[in-house]
């Protein structure tokens, strides 16, 4: 009886040892998080830019490069109108176009205002005729038209203008007919700017009257480049500076 105890007891031991070993599961180190792939943009792809959309861009950014500069409506086929209103017919509903020209108008506004307040009432009115030329119906002009002749009625008159040395005066009555009279006078002051080949200072009251001025120098002496500039101004002038 003792001997069958003392195996038994023996082969529980062994037994247990067995189990015990079995148990044991080696230490392993923790496998690092695995990272989500980061998730993929995908950009769409932009249609390729067609004919009359190229022609729109550049025609912009001619606009908004001579409005940056005070090209307005001058020089004749390099000015902000002549950009914008290309635009518009490319793109009536165009936004930039749009705002392109109520800021030339803004620009001959402001141009206004800063000539009425050294007291030159000719030139801001000369500039707010231009700013009609871009859009006639704007209600700002009008408002500040309203006040510039309010302001003229409370100023004394000014003598009138006698001109300068080597300045020509020209009759505005004439130059708004664009008669014969005016064209000779004009031909006059031509033939002496290529005698003493001269610089021309054109100074009109609106950019078409200007730009007819210098047609009409070309046009007395052909062969011959007049070299000049126009100013928006009154009264209508011409002043030659001899070139050094």
């Amino acid at each position: 009886m003792y001997k069958f105890m003392r195996v038994s007891a023996f082969m529980l031991a062994g037994i247990a040892l067995s189990l015990l070993s079995a148990c044991q599961v080696p230490f392993k180190k923790p496998s690092p998080p695995v990272k989500a792939p980061a998730p993929q943009v995908v950009m769409p792809v932009k249609a390729p830019e067609t004919k009359e959309q190229l022609a729109l861009r550049l025609i912009l950014l001619n606009a908004e490069y001579t409005l940056a500069h005070d090209q307005l409506l001058t020089p004749a086929n390099d000015n902000a109108l002549m950009y914008y209103r290309q635009a518009l017919a490319l793109d009536p509903n165009n936004a930039r176009a749009k705002g392109g020209l109520l800021g030339i108008v803004m620009r001959y506004v402001d141009l206004a205002r800063q000539a009425a307040a050294r007291g030159n009432y000719s030139q801001a009115t000369a500039m707010l005729n231009s700013a009609r030329m871009v859009d006639p119906s704007n209600l700002l002009i009008k408002e500040v038209a309203d006040g510039l002749r309010e302001q003229i009625k409370e100023s004394p008159p000014l003598a009138a203008y006698k001109g300068g040395a080597n300045e020509y005066l020209l009759d505005g009555a004439s130059l708004s007919a664009q008669n014969a009279q005016i064209s000779a006078r004009i031909g006059e002051i031509a033939r002496k700017l290529k005698a003493t080949d001269s610089f021309a200072l054109i100074v009109a009251r609106t950019d078409p009257e200007g730009r007819w001025i210098y047609q009409q120098m070309r046009a007395a002496v052909p062969g011959y480049l007049v070299r000049g500039d126009i100013k928006l101004g009154s009264p209508p002038r011409v002043q030659l500076t001899p070139r050094q």
